[in-house]
């Protein structure tokens, strides 16, 4: 199963949950205690260390428009996981929710490697937060 940490953020361009990563702006936005901020600067160092930035988060068509993508954590990614988790605590301490949605079989896939996959948001992708808004986000 593909995992992902998510808040009830939404992100215009997809509609989908925004993830950890974009949260973690809006509790700089907001304010919530350093000790949460250096936290999160740790582990981020550890992912931009670890995990590399997907190589698309988009398709672009000439008749169909553009298609953006959400980024899912494969199965094997144990490591990046476990530090996804945490990280998502951290963000639920500082006063944004997250939880972890799963998904069994992904339908558009835009791009992968060995640790993610960015995947087409659809009506069948799981919610965590369906019909609780907590804020939009600008891309």
């Amino acid at each position: 199963m593909y995992v992902r940490f998510v808040t009830p953020l939404r992100d215009r361009t997809t509609g989908a949950e925004t993830g950890f990563f974009r949260a973690s702006w809006y509790l700089r936005e907001v304010g919530c205690p350093d000790w949460i901020h250096r936290e999160l600067d740790l582990q981020f160092d550890w992912f931009n260390a670890h995990l590399p930035i997907p190589g698309r988060v988009g398709r672009h068509f000439k008749r169909r428009g553009s298609v953006y993508g959400v980024c899912w954590f494969q199965p094997d990614a144990t490591e990046c996981i476990q530090r996804a988790r945490y990280c998502a605590w951290l963000v639920s301490e500082g006063g944004v929710p997250v939880q972890a949605i799963k998904l069994a079989q992904p339908r558009e896939i835009i791009w992968r490697d060995d640790y993610q996959l960015v995947v087409r948001p659809d009506p069948d992708t799981p919610l965590a937060f369906s019909g609780r808004r907590f804020r939009s986000l600008d891309s």
